[in-house]
């Protein structure tokens, strides 16, 4: 009896010990989340109080106010320059990238390994390297402040990543599912829709959702290529300090805006993502 409650002692600890750290990590993560929303909720006296305040009566003040700023021009405008290019972005290195990767990955030629480690170097270099012939060459073209140029440079940013990730994926892919399809009669790229696509979801969801985070999150080139028009969240957070400092409640309701949707969409997309992500680490 003692021999055999030993071990189930042991790790019920080592459960509970888990489970504290996993509770610890979370904790230390989500911290500056509440921070930034208690910020948002807060009234300037208690924002600026020390000792802080841990209690308070929540306002919508920071809110409002946020509506007004940048010339008066509504946030939602650049939430909705944020949503459509990141999703146009998206989309298209998704879909471009995923047919790219196919064809390296099943049409083989003299010098295809050293072709996507090639595409793949393209983002060895920041972009802060490109910005400079990116901004001239937009202007030349008079793209510049228009959703359309910002979208290509993303697509082209995330291009390589997603090419280089699928390729591993759809290379994992047993020959003979394909070979057994074009004998049904498939065209190839049938094969390509509806065999190889669905067999490749989670490397699919990985990519889109790194792809999303950082057309998202990018802040220099729109920074510098967009005025008004297709300034996205990001840019409109920039516009918060001011020479008497900055609104932080306004701020900080602005940053919920900012980081509220790429959470969500991150949220119910996880379970892929860590399956894209893993995939192929154990056999």
């Amino acid at each position: 009896m003692t021999s055999d409650s030993k071990p189930i002692s042991q790790f019920n600890l080592r459960a509970a010990l888990a489970l504290g750290a996993a509770c610890v990590v979370v904790g230390f993560s989500l911290f500056p989340l509440y921070i930034m929303i208690t910020t948002a909720l807060k009234a300037e006296s208690d924002i600026f109080s020390w000792p802080p305040t841990w209690t308070f009566s929540p306002t919508l003040q920071a809110f409002k106010n946020a509506f007004l700023l940048f010339g008066g021009q509504n946030v939602l405008v650049f939430l909705f320059n944020s949503v459509l290019i990141t999703a146009a972005s998206t989309a298209l290195a998704v879909g471009l990238g995923s047919m790219a990767a196919y064809a390296l990955a099943r049409f083989p030629f003299r010098g295809s390994k050293h072709l996507a480690f090639f595409i793949l170097s393209t983002r060895f270099a920041p972009p802060v390297a490109f910005i400079v012939p990116i901004y001239l060459m937009f202007r030349s073209v008079g793209l510049i402040d228009t959703h359309l140029a910002l979208i290509l440079f993303y697509t082209s940013m995330n291009l390589s990543f997603v090419i280089w990730v699928l390729r591993g994926f759809f290379a994992d892919i047993p020959i003979e599912l394909e070979e057994a399809a074009l004998v049904d009669g498939y065209t190839r790229w049938q094969v390509f829709l509806r065999v190889a696509l669905p067999l490749v979801r989670p490397g699919l969801v990985a990519t889109a959702i790194l792809s999303a985070v950082f057309a998202w999150n990018e802040f220099l080139l729109a920074n510098i290529i967009t005025q008004r028009d297709a300034a996205t969240i990001p840019v409109y957070l920039s516009g918060f300090s001011a020479s008497m400092g900055i609104a932080w409640g306004e701020y900080m309701a602005v940053g919920f805006f900012a980081v509220a949707p790429i959470m969500i969409f991150t949220f119910f997309l996880q379970r892929h993502l860590v399956r894209g992500l893993t995939f192929g680490a154990v056999r």
